[in-house]
């Protein structure tokens, strides 16, 4: 049933950009192109019934350590806990000098319309972070520049601290 859901799914979303017949290929997968800028790369995975989506953000990695440094700083802090990645993460392949954002949706009891309704979100945030990674590579990365506020703000005083200048404790329920 799972598959049958992510083909509908499929289907529905072909239907919404007006390119009647997607389907899956050989291997559970259909690609896509955006604006002619990404790929967008639909999976289904049927050991977890999960359908996968993923781009790529960056066509190659900098070669300067200190540009590649800031770069996965600022993937990784995007990413911490899906916040600023549509719920997905980020994957760095080095040898392939591939940088992917992925999501997935579970398909075991999704709805025809699952894909086509977070399909909006997940192309925003690709195009957000492809255009990040571009400008941290090309130094126009506000966060390295000299007099500009870390992104994660004063750290130096340590973790909050409650009552008594001690950290909370944790409710018992």
């Amino acid at each position: 049933m799972s598959f049958e859901n992510a083909k509908e799914n499929l289907k529905e979303f072909g239907k919404e950009l007006g390119l009647e017949g997607l389907e899956f290929d050989e291997n559970n997968t259909c690609i896509l192109g955006i604006d002619d800028e990404f790929s967008l790369h639909l999976t289904y995975e049927p050991n977890s019934k999960r359908l996968y989506l993923y781009s790529p953000l960056l066509d190659g990695l900098p070669k300067d350590n200190k540009t590649k440094l800031r770069l996965y700083e600022r993937l990784l802090e995007g990413s911490m806990l899906g916040g600023q990645m549509a719920g997905g993460g980020v994957g760095v392949a080095v040898k392939e000098e591939l940088i992917l954002i992925h999501c997935t949706i579970e398909m075991e009891h999704a709805e025809g319309n699952r894909l086509r309704a977070f399909a909006p979100l997940y192309v925003e945030t690709v195009e957000k972070w492809r255009k990040t990674c571009q400008e941290v590579c090309d130094g126009r990365d506000e966060a390295l520049q000299p007099d500009s506020p870390s992104l994660l703000g004063d750290l130096s005083d340590g973790p909050s601290m409650g009552p008594g200048g001690k950290t909370p404790g944790f409710i018992k329920i």
